[in-house]
């Protein structure tokens, strides 16, 4: 992307933390508004959990995505970035249905389209760089782990 390989980390970092930064101000307004009186899955982790979890899942994402940015094989490169980037607006999207409005069903429609987008990136990744589509591989097991979660509060909260 950039012809320089730190212009290309900087890119990621800007990308992951202006995701972190909408996802972690949907989070709270849920957290603060509804989140403690819902019925949770018995495998929910305890709240303090996800935000250790995300940060080193963003750091991974970094990684991979710089990984990607800087390889050889451009031709790969811009749908490996399209790819990123509709993942990072389906997190978005997620926390903003989820916590910010409390549509748990429209959440849960919204994490089983990521997690599919997620699948593609990996793959996208891995054809790109090995290394890049691995380091992803925790991020796609933590979105399907979400996805449960997310069904067992539209269950359990009719």
């Amino acid at each position: 992307m950039f012809q320089k390989p730190f212009y290309n980390f900087l890119y990621s970092l800007f990308l992951v933390l202006i995701t972190a930064g909408f996802c972690s101000y949907f989070n709270r307004i849920g957290m603060e508004n509804f989140y403690s009186s819902i019925n949770l899955s018995t495998l929910t982790p305890p709240n303090m959990v996800f935000p250790i979890v995300w940060t080193l899942l963003y750091a991974l994402s970094v990684f991979a995505f710089d990984i990607v940015l800087n390889s050889e094989n451009k031709a790969l490169i811009r749908p490996a970035a399209t790819l990123f980037t509709l993942n990072l607006f389906l997190q978005v999207l997620w926390t903003f249905v989820f916590f910010y409005n409390a549509y748990f069903f429209s959440g849960f429609i919204v994490l089983v389209i990521l997690d599919f987008a997620a699948a593609l990136l990996i793959w996208q990744f891995y054809t790109v760089n090995r290394l890049a589509g691995l380091i992803m591989l925790p991020y796609f097991v933590w979105l399907l782990f979400a996805t449960y979660l997310n069904w067992a509060i539209v269950i359990l909260n009719p």
